[in-house]
């Protein structure tokens, strides 16, 4: 074994432990608790398997939400509805309206997953002063902070309810007062969003002419030049809106795969939420108190190998077609299969393909459960993911510029060998 699979193999094998006996001894913890092997933006588990978005908008809204629509209509795991009303905004005293909107959305069941947020037409006005009588002109750097700070207060909300944000830019505008607006907007936004764990999505380079102006015509998302935007030169047509969701679908699609990969993790999510993945209970004891997984592996408490099945199933069926002979041959086939299923539950996207599992009970009815698998994808982001800057492998090598030590017969290894100088000689 290589250095970096017993590095590997013991990073692994301490971690998922440490999450057996955590799920053993506190099943609500890990409910609660994130899961420090997840790197998953949205959550890997949502209610019923169908994650639940909502389009937080104004009058633009209704057209994002159809372009997300038509991008994830042959995907029937995301349902996306709008939340959009067209007064909609941060800088107006709608904002209370939207506010208690957002209460109501957070406590809806089931429950949202993700929110995608573009707000701003409406905010191209002047805001009140927080401290003093009135108004903070826009563009202005006490007006940003203020835009900044109500961009702010709707994150939390939403990030407080467990719901993943994006965060849509607003591109360029045809007048400029507009947008220069709009720019002060996405400035404020970028930075609520950065701070609270939010993802801003820049849409300006896409709605621009090639010196970065405003541009009403350009390439959809066949690279066919089609109206993009309407002639009040705010609003999208139907191409438009749709180039303007491809921007988060991209970005959503991303996370939606890395939160599915998440779900193969051992122990990454409750028993209720490992149930819809990993089918049976395995909490539960089989008779004479050994794990239910135990046995359902073939391997004995005591770390002893188990005895094979097949072959004695098979004698004991070349010997007499009994009944109880037949019974036994179903029981055995019945355990390759659960065992088959046992594997395979464990196999697939999160990198685990080909990894050997080790069972054993501890105490107080507790399992440990230890993963000795190969380096793929996912066991090398995870081992960078953890390693010091200054301990990985590139930046010794091309940063700081560290040589590696040579291998024995590679064109590197300049090391004198007897051999070659007695035949030199």
């Amino acid at each position: 074994m290589t250095s970096i699979s017993r590095a590997l193999a013991v990073f692994f094998m301490t971690a998922i432990v440490v999450f057996a006996a955590l799920a053993a001894g506190s099943g609500t913890l890990l409910a609660q608790t994130p899961n420090p092997l997840s790197s998953s933006y949205v959550t890997p588990f949502p209610q019923t398997d169908r994650y639940q978005v909502r389009v937080i908008g104004d009058w633009l809204g209704s057209g994002l939400t159809n372009g997300l629509q038509d991008a994830f209509k042959q995907d029937a795991s995301v349902q996306i509805q709008d939340a959009s009303k067209s007064n909609y905004g941060l800088a107006r005293p709608e904002q209370i309206g939207l506010f208690g909107d957002i209460d109501k959305l957070t406590a809806s069941n089931p429950p949202v997953n993700i929110a995608v947020v573009m707000l701003g037409v409406n905010d191209a006005t002047s805001m009140k002063a927080p401290t003093a009588t009135g108004r903070l002109q826009v563009g202005t750097a006490e007006w940003k902070d203020a835009y900044g700070r109500e961009a702010e207060k709707l994150i939390r909300k939403l990030k407080a309810a467990n719901i993943a944000v994006y965060w849509l830019g607003l591109p360029v505008m045809a007048s400029s007062q507009r947008n220069d607006a709009v720019a002060a907007m996405n400035d404020a936004v970028r930075q609520a969003a950065y701070v609270n764990g939010a993802k801003f999505i820049d849409t300006s380079a896409g709605f621009t002419d090639q010196s970065g102006a405003y541009a009403a015509y350009g390439p959809d998302l066949t690279g066919q030049t089609k109206r993009l935007r309407e002639g009040d030169g705010v609003g999208f047509t139907a191409a438009g809106s749709r180039k303007l969701a491809n921007y988060v679908e991209i970005v959503l699609r991303r996370d939606l795969a890395q939160a599915k990969a998440q779900r193969n993790i051992p122990l990454a999510g409750d028993e209720e939420e490992q149930a819809r993945v990993v089918p049976g209970n395995r909490s539960a004891k089989s008779a004479g108190g050994k794990s239910a997984w135990t046995t359902e592996m073939g391997a004995r408490t005591d770390g002893a190998p188990a005895a094979a099945t097949e072959p004695a199933t098979k004698a004991t069926t070349d010997k007499d077609n009994t009944p109880a002979s037949t019974a036994a041959s179903a029981t055995a086939a019945t355990a390759t299969d659960d065992q088959r299923r046992e594997q395979a539950a464990f196999a697939g996207a999160s990198g685990f393909q080909g990894g050997e599992l080790i069972f054993g009970d501890l105490a107080d009815g507790m399992t440990a459960i230890a993963v000795i698998s190969p380096v793929g994808e996912f066991s090398m982001r995870e081992i960078q993911r953890q390693t010091p800057l200054a301990d990985r492998l590139y930046f010794k090598v091309l940063s700081r510029g560290d040589a590696l030590p040579p291998k024995d017969g590679r064109a590197d290894d300049f090391t004198w060998r007897e051999d070659s100088a007695a035949s030199q000689q």
